[in-house]
């Protein structure tokens, strides 16, 4: 299973299971999170969609495929961390390895050797540590530009940022880079989702629904590392990671625009 996390996201073709999910999700803010979802459709078609087939349109695929490597590399410590606390020492042990020779012999993460060398690429945050915990995960919200959450994982999200290396690196230019960072980010994942989010656009029934249902049922499969029965659901992607590459383009069969992330 594949997952993407953050800035603005949609997802369609939802399936029984996910229905039925969505006539139970803890939504009692559905009203003022459904004005939210417009207002974030608004601000997609008119500022981050043209923008996504702008960067299409000059930058060739394998240099996005590129990017979106390397800001999946950047994210390998966050991922570590998470791995430790949900006690999932094999995993850490293939996080630190890929981050370490990703980072060297995949020339900053640009590249990713790592799978070519059987270790698999996954990924964990502190809203998945927090449900293997034990905590429930909440209400539902959605977050113009951040996309679908619960309080649970929005919490989680904080706490990512907390945990990344980079918010608290100290250098000349840091904190243009760590803007730099997170405006790459927002355009590499929207572009990645330029034909699922027209599929929605096109198909969905209330693509609200879709978005919330989704989202629940992934992030469950995200907690059990994927072992959860999923089939033809849309991908979403935590906040602070991208959305997932096997292809540049998002299967024909679901959609969703989120930040680039990974298998779990």
């Amino acid at each position: 299973m594949r997952r993407a996390l953050t800035a603005l996201s949609f997802a369609a073709c939802v399936t029984a299971p996910s229905m039925a999910w969505a006539q139970e999700a803890a939504d009692p803010w559905e009203g003022f999170n459904r004005n939210l979802f417009a207002a974030n459709e608004t601000i997609d078609q008119a500022v981050f969609e043209p923008v996504a087939r702008g960067y299409r349109a000059i930058t060739p695929a394998p240099l996005r495929a590129g990017v979106i490597n390397f800001l999946r590399n950047l994210r390998g410590p966050v991922i570590f961390t998470n791995d430790v606390l949900q006690g999932q020492v094999d995993r850490a042990g293939i996080t630190a390895a890929r981050f370490g020779m990703n980072t060297t012999i995949g020339l900053a993460g640009v590249l990713d050797p790592a799978t070519q060398f059987g270790l698999e690429r996954h990924s964990e945050d502190f809203g998945q540590t927090l449900a293997v915990w034990g905590l429930d995960a909440g209400p539902y919200i959605f977050v113009p530009l951040l996309g679908p959450a619960n309080l649970r994982d929005g919490v989680g999200r904080i706490v990512d940022v907390a945990l990344d290396p980079l918010t608290w690196a100290e250098f000349d230019e840091a904190d243009n880079v760590r803007t730099g960072r997170f405006v790459v980010t927002g355009v590499a994942a929207r572009e990645l989702a330029l034909e699922a989010v027209d599929d929605i656009r096109r198909d969905a029934l209330d693509p609200y629904v879709s978005v919330r249902s989704s989202y629940g049922l992934l992030r469950e499969s995200a907690i059990q590392n994927g072992a959860a029965d999923i089939r033809d659901l849309p991908e979403f992607e935590d906040i602070s990671e991208l959305a997932p590459l096997e292809t540049l383009q998002p299967a024909t069969q679901t959609a969703s625009y989120a930040l680039p992330g990974d298998t779990q």
